[in-house]
């Protein structure tokens, strides 16, 4: 007779967890419950590095074209050029660049050109740059061989024409011994000191707003410069020493001249701050009635 049946033993179930942990490399489980890491082939990782560093570049190229490149340009110091002659010169195009910008060639290309002279520039992120410059202006022109040669208050010759008749209005230098006279370049005498001189009288009767009352500078001798003003009082200056102070003088005694009606003469003007006038003709009616004696002999102002 068969005895009683065993009782059965009970285990409780495998605890399962409630959400599945998430490793940071796939894994691939066997039948058997082994874990094995999944690893990236050297050509895999390559080619993500290559994508990597397209978008990369992509960018910068996009940046470089839509952000960095030049577009805003200001020019101060000029009247005459256009800002869009002084750019040109600078060498600035459509693909000109904020972080790409050579100061010395723009320098070099302003200054090549003979209307202008580089001072400075300003680079303003991210798209502009600004530009300072001096416009040199017609001064003075040199009469050579039946054309006209104009001529900045440095010295550089910007113009020349067979029309004697353009830039009229502006000062002539007479008496300069000239060897070699082009547009680009400042003239060469063959006397010593002769272009010095005119460009340092050039500049004095600038700054003094005096330039305009001049009709014609004689720089024949270095030493005893003449100037003739618009209504042909002839002025002697000597040389080119302590100009300001003579320059000044001569204003000072040309206004008197005019304001008192003297006729025309002879300025001397060869010492600082004094001058003296003589009347071409010391006949009485040549000066005013009120005239002395000694004013008709030799007026000293």
């Amino acid at each position: 007779m068969p005895g009683p049946r065993p009782t059965p033993e009970h285990y409780p179930p495998p605890e399962v967890p409630s959400h599945p942990q998430v490793t940071r490399d796939p894994v691939v489980q066997d039948p058997q419950g082994t874990e094995e890491t999944v690893q990236r082939s050297p050509g895999t990782r390559m080619l993500l590095l290559f994508c990597i560093l397209l978008i990369f570049v992509s960018l910068a190229f996009i940046l470089r074209g839509l952000v960095f490149t030049i577009r805003n340009v200001k020019v101060h110091g000029i009247s005459q050029v256009s800002w869009q002659n002084v750019a040109i010169s600078a060498g600035l195009g459509p693909a000109s660049n904020y972080f790409n910008l050579d100061e010395e060639h723009i320098r070099e290309g302003i200054n090549s050109n003979r209307y202008l002279i580089y001072q400075k520039m300003e680079k303003v992120f991210p798209n502009t740059l600004v530009l300072n410059v001096r416009e040199r202006q017609p001064s003075a022109r040199i009469n050579y061989i039946g054309i006209a040669y104009i001529m900045a208050d440095d010295g550089m010759i910007l113009e020349r024409t067979k029309d004697l008749t353009r830039f009229s209005d502006l000062m002539t230098v007479s008496g300069m011994a000239i060897g070699d006279i082009r547009v680009g370049n400042t003239p060469l005498s063959t006397r010593f000191s002769q272009v010095d001189v005119c460009v340092d009288i050039i500049r004095e009767l600038g700054q003094q707003g005096f330039l305009s009352q001049i009709k014609d500078l004689n720089v024949a001798n270095p030493a005893s410069i003449y100037m003739t003003s618009v209504d042909g009082y002839s002025i002697h200056i000597g040389d080119a020493k302590d100009l300001q102070a003579k320059i000044g003088t001569v204003r000072a005694v040309l206004q008197a001249l005019r304001k008192g009606g003297y006729p025309i003469g002879v300025i001397e003007a060869t010492v600082p701050g004094e001058a003296t006038y003589r009347p071409d003709s010391v006949s009485r009616m040549d000066l005013p009635e009120t005239a002395t004696f000694e004013q008709k002999r030799l007026i000293s102002l």
